[in-house]
């Protein structure tokens, strides 16, 4: 005999934790497509380098005591491009985020249903289930395909579906695709 709560709770742990999965393999296309920014040189006392904004807005952070910010970089390839001149034919080398040249497909739980048979019994004050025991005879039915009201069936049903593409991150695509049109000749 299981506890009823604790049997109902267990499925709602298994149920947190399979959207907590998704949701991290969601965040891994952070991963997926882009890279730290690796320190570069601050340029001279112009204070016009992305570095040094960088570093000062990291140090306001730190007087606020918010957490830093990581900086990203798309993660990019290099694209040859033909293209013509009034010297003849040549090639321009275009650099693509990633991002741009894959479908991004996201998903989510939507929703999990689980129906089981269970026979019930009070212990106390708690209310205990357990799954009822199938005799030879229901098994060997229940194999044939036969569904005995005493057997200890149980269906689990998950429905995932793909998630509309956040608004963040369509415009984040956006912006890559317009700088990677703005690249191309033509």
């Amino acid at each position: 005999m299981i506890n009823l709560q604790e049997f109902v709770q267990t499925i709602h742990t298994a149920t947190a934790a399979a959207g907590e999965a998704l949701i991290q393999k969601n965040l891994g296309l952070i991963d997926q497509f882009f890279e730290p920014v690796e320190d570069e040189p601050e340029q001279s006392a112009s204070g016009n380098s992305r570095k040094a904004a960088i570093n000062s807005r990291t140090e306001a952070q730190t007087l606020n005591e918010e957490p830093p910010v990581q900086v990203m970089k798309p993660r990019m390839v290099a694209v040859q491009y033909p293209k013509t001149t009034k010297d003849g034919a040549s090639i321009q080398t275009v650099n693509v985020p990633l991002i741009t040249l894959v479908p991004l497909s996201q998903v989510e739980l939507k929703e999990m249903e689980f129906a089981t048979e269970l026979e019930l019994s009070v212990n106390g004050e708690d209310l205990q289930v357990s799954f009822p025991k199938r005799t030879a005879k229901s098994q060997d039915l229940a194999a044939e395909g036969a569904n005995l009201g005493n057997g200890g069936k149980a269906k689990l049903e998950v429905k995932i579906a793909a998630m509309e593409t956040p608004d963040g991150l369509r415009y984040l695509v956006d912006g890559y695709e317009r700088a990677l049109r703005s690249q191309i000749p033509g």
